[in-house]
């Protein structure tokens, strides 16, 4: 099926007797959340512009615009002046072939929507594309790169997306000549990126450049089917938490380190990043660090989106450079399709869009459930079925003649609500987590995909699949739910029915999710032996010189970053009132907040002192314990520091 797809596409790519794009947007840049997808300018006016001033002026309007780029524009980039053009939210920028930036940066602040395509960037300071605090951005077939001189660190980054960015798709770009490419993250101790961070890489080429092909943070990065050459330190680059998936890539044996884990020097620590591969082509060996990930990263890109159709094998990755990359013929002329390829969970109830092209007199969309069968169809009159993919195309007609788009395909949400998270049979689920960074962590929230055409939904949970029927927790509009506080050592079963607009309710699967009790007795009691969640991670503490020559009682302690985090565990000793006391390392360069709580009921909180070294807080007042109680260590950090907790000893 998949290469009958494929020939179809390339009929259709050389209808114009032109090279357009292979795929349309694939990837993180499809989901829901926040908006519904990428449409970039779709409905807004299309324009050309061949100057700066006029890109300048119709990058930064409010409304939606398709804005062609034609010729070379010159910046103070080549001066080594600081020089970019601001974006706004709801833009498609999309050149001519041989459209140049030249000394011009694309700056992106706080928007969304946005997609950028076919250009030449370069020699720009401090960025060829940066986005900040922005998501859905689709960068495409653009050749991105600045460095010609022996100097590698004067320039910045090509396509930097920073500071809680996300939702971002980069394709078939040609990043080259550089010293750090491409960041996914604002570096270590950055909440903004907490959550965030989500993007997908694929069919680009990487070549001559040392670093950040890409470098991820805290976040979850897909990369496929991408090509790498030359690359003087690492290619991928993971920290922090980061999941990665690596698949069908094509790592020259000019690649010094396909992967490298930036900052940690095993996984027991805060700075330590995960990547899996999934059949890529290594011409050269794996990076030392690669042996510290033997279970790698637990994201499944596929929960996310649709892309086995456009998944490469690493042999024909390598055919990539030169003439699949980078900008390409006739590109302005393609329509941009929504919902996008390999979007899921669509709602049934939307109408398929696609943008105008300059110049378009008519168009034709060709729509069906067999992409070898598509009939033409009346895009107005399209009524959409649950759980079924679609394929369709756009031929567009202009006086210059017929262009026509790729095969997208999308699939509709199910009858039943679906995507559960925690996932069905998880069995070590976060029961708290981070929803701000300067308070502490409150209960996590359940929630699942879409279900097709519903007003509201019903959400059940009990300890027992019996006890299921007469447990409705409460409904909701949304696809999340908070239950409360949950108990570790637990298992809990949970199901969401959906509630159509006529009352008619479809009954949910039942899931199941626990997460294993740690217990607390007296005496001391290590942190790292306690249940962590949110941004709570291990650190190995031996009195080494890294952190000041303090030993940590048991050589570990658990560490917070830039967020809140919290350590449970179960009583089980005899009841009665017990003196607690919480040993934590102190640093001066801020002072962290840290509470303890009794069966989610706050008994204590203290600060640290803003001095290097082991403390110990005693709780002023006995604390009356019983079996069962759950007992929880808070904390959350202060300006940009670390929150070391080391232990916990209870007496009589």
């Amino acid at each position: 099926m998949r290469k009958l797809v494929l020939l179809m596409v390339s009929f259709l790519l050389f209808v114009t007797g032109t090279v357009m794009a292979q795929y349309g947007p694939v990837g993180f840049v499809n989901v829901n959340e926040g908006i519904n997808g990428i449409t970039g300018g779709m409905g807004g006016k299309i324009v050309r512009v061949n100057t700066r001033e006029d890109l300048a002026r119709y990058a930064a309007d409010p409304a939606p615009y398709i804005i062609i780029v034609e010729g070379r524009m010159e910046g103070n980039g080549l001066n080594r002046k600081k020089d970019i053009i601001e974006v706004g939210s709801n833009k498609t920028i999309v050149g001519v072939k041989g459209a140049e930036l030249a000394g011009i940066g694309l700056d992106i602040k706080g928007k969304e929507n946005i997609i950028i395509r076919n250009l030449i960037i370069h020699h720009a300071d401090p960025d060829g594309i940066a986005a900040r605090s922005s998501h859905h951005i689709w960068v495409d077939h653009c050749d991105v790169y600045s460095e010609d001189e022996p100097v590698k660190e004067d320039w910045d980054g090509l396509v930097d997306l920073t500071v809680g960015s996300s939702y971002l798709t980069v394709s078939y770009c040609y990043i080259h000549d550089h010293h750090k490419a491409c960041l996914l993250n604002s570096g270590t101790m950055h909440y903004d990126d907490n959550g965030k961070n989500r993007a997908t890489y694929h069919h680009n080429a990487f070549m001559r450049t040392d670093q950040r092909n890409p470098r991820i943070g805290y976040g979850l990065g897909h990369v496929f089917s991408n090509y790498y050459q030359t690359i003087g330190s690492y290619a991928i680059g993971v920290h922090t938490q980061a999941q990665v998936v690596s698949e069908q890539n094509y790592f020259d044996k000019t690649v010094n380190h396909p992967f490298e884990n930036l900052y940690a020097h095993s996984v027991d620590e805060a700075s330590c990043g995960f990547i899996i591969d999934r059949n890529s082509y290594f011409g050269g060996a794996l990076s030392p660090m690669f042996k510290y990930q033997p279970t790698g990263a637990n994201f499944r890109p596929e929960t996310w989106y649709d892309y086995d159709f456009a998944l490469t094998s690493p042999k024909e990755v390598a055919g990539l450079y030169p003439n699949q990359v980078g900008p390409v013929e006739g590109l302005e002329y393609e329509p941009i399709l929504w919902p996008g390829n390999g979007a899921t969970d669509v709602q049934c109830h939307v109408k398929p869009q696609f943008s105008s092209v300059e110049g378009m007199t008519k168009a034709e969309v060709f729509m069906g459930t067999d992409p070898n069968k598509l009939r033409l169809t009346k895009i107005d009159k399209v009524t959409l079925a649950p759980a079924t993919t679609y394929y369709w195309y756009v031929k567009a007609y202009t006086k210059k003649g017929s262009r026509v788009s790729p095969i997208y395909r999308f699939t509709t949400a199910a009858e039943k609500a679906a995507k559960p998270y925690p996932a069905n049979g998880e069995r070590s689920a976060k029961l708290r987590i981070a929803v701000n960074p300067q308070s502490k962590t409150l209960p996590m929230n359940l929630s699942w995909s879409p279900a097709a055409s519903v007003t509201r939904y019903q959400v059940y949970l009990a300890t027992t699949e019996k006890g299921l029927e007469n447990a409705m927790v409460g409904t909701t509009e949304q696809t999340t739910f908070n239950p409360g506080t949950l108990l570790y050592g637990q298992k809990y079963f949970w199901r969401v029915d959906a509630v159509k607009p006529n009352g008619t309710v479809v009954k949910g699967d039942v899931w199941c999710f626990e997460s294993p009790a740690c217990y607390i007795r007296e005496g001391r009691t290590e942190m790292e032996h306690l249940a962590r969640s949110a941004y709570a991670y291990l650190e190995r503490n031996d009195g080494n010189t890294r952190f000041k020559g303090y030993k940590a009682s048991n050589d570990t302690v658990t560490v917070g970053e830039v967020g809140p985090g919290a350590m449970s565990g179960i009583w089980q000793g005899k009841e009665g009132s017990y003196r607690i006391s919480v040993t934590f390392y102190d640093e001066a360069s801020g002072q962290a907040w840290m509470g303890l709580s009794v069966n989610d009921e706050l008994v204590d909180s203290w600060r640290g002192e803003r001095t290097e070294g082991l403390k110990t807080h005693q709780l002023p007042e006995a604390v009356y314990l019983k079996p069962g109680d759950q007992v929880r260590v808070d904390f959350y950090t202060h300006r940009r520091m670390r929150c070391r907790i080391d232990c916990m000893d209870v007496v009589k």
